[in-house]
């Protein structure tokens, strides 16, 4: 159990302050213990704290730290279960699933009211989410998320609301599955499964141990809407960006800029909530597909490292960004 605080660790002194709270109060071991003796039952566990922050205040870097460590405990434990704040948590959990080596389960949990609260859905998240990562279900299927009974890939994963407990669902295709008193149900897998006698193959390219953290490309998400000036585009340019994720597709005024700068990575994303976006190739662009922007951009700044090549980062972002049978 690794804890980063959030909202399933805030705290409060009025057990009635739903979504006003000290978050990442309480340490995660103090969660775990709060669970006993059942959890006892399921699984042998021990916990670290990475940090006591909402999820917010974290970093890619942060991110990078957060994988290394998953990666290590996974050495000598069966399984991993992350907890932290949702308002972040699509990035997190897509960024361990792009890198994370391991083929064992990594389960990403956190809850929409504090542990305080009347009502809490932390201590049912937390325990489901031991539970499933103790069953050894999801191996092979890289980064899940447990949340309010759901079990849900980390690449489709999306928040929808800001206080509701059902906030997270799938921008497309539903939920993996389902976890309940009876147990861990699963329906559907990550299209990587079907790499999981070959890790090579399973994989991504994005061996940490082989990536600088301090020197990890900048890459930026601009808003295309109506009339978007190429400004912002031209600021995060000149501020150091290696690449530019359009959230929709991008404006007159964006695809001039786009195809006049000259070494800077392009991907068009769809910023609607469902449904693949294609681009002209003439425009040098890369398609995300159907992955969300803060995806694209934290698989873009991967591939920068990697390669400035915009063929390959194509390949990457069909073969690993949207993965298909």
């Amino acid at each position: 159990m690794i804890g980063l605080g959030g909202t399933i660790a805030g705290a409060s002194d009025r057990r009635t302050d739903l979504e006003t709270y000290r978050p990442g109060a309480r340490p995660i071991a103090e969660l775990v213990d709060s669970l006993r003796p059942e959890i006892g039952d399921i699984a042998a566990l021990s916990t670290e704290d990475f940090g006591q922050r909402g999820s917010g205040d974290y970093t890619v870097g942060d991110l990078y730290d957060l994988a290394r460590l998953v990666e290590r405990r996974l050495e000598d434990h069966d399984s991993v279960v992350v907890s932290t704040g949702s308002a972040t948590m699509e990035e997190l959990s897509y960024f361990l699933d792009l890198t994370v080596r391991s083929t064992k389960p990594v389960v990403v949990t956190g809850a929409m009211r504090p542990w305080t609260a009347i009502g809490s859905d932390g201590p049912v998240n937390l325990y489901n989410a031991i539970r499933l990562a103790a069953s050894n279900r999801t191996t092979c299927f890289g980064t899940v998320i447990a949340l309010n009974d759901q079990i849900l890939p980390a690449r489709d994963a999306t928040k929808t609301d800001s206080t509701r407990v059902h906030t997270f669902t799938t921008r497309e295709y539903g939920d993996l599955g389902t976890i309940d008193q009876a147990g861990v149900r699963l329906q559907r897998a990550p299209a990587r499964v079907q790499r999981c006698d070959d890790p090579a193959r399973w994989r991504t390219p994005f061996d940490l141990t082989t990536i600088n953290r301090d020197t990890l490309p900048r890459v930026d998400i601009a808003d295309s809407y109506l009339d978007a000036p190429a400004e912002p585009i031209t600021a995060s340019v000149a501020a150091g960006a290696k690449g530019i994720v359009f959230a929709g597709t991008p404006s007159p005024n964006q695809a001039r800029v786009a195809m006049a700068a000259k070494g800077i990575a392009m991907v068009a994303t769809n910023a609607y909530g469902s449904g693949a976006i294609t681009v002209d190739p003439k425009m040098g662009v890369v398609s995300g597909g159907d992955l969300a922007p803060e995806k694209a951009r934290l698989l873009l700044l991967l591939a920068l490292d990697r390669t400035a090549d915009h063929g390959q980062i194509v390949a990457w972002f069909r073969d690993y960004g949207n993965q298909q049978f």
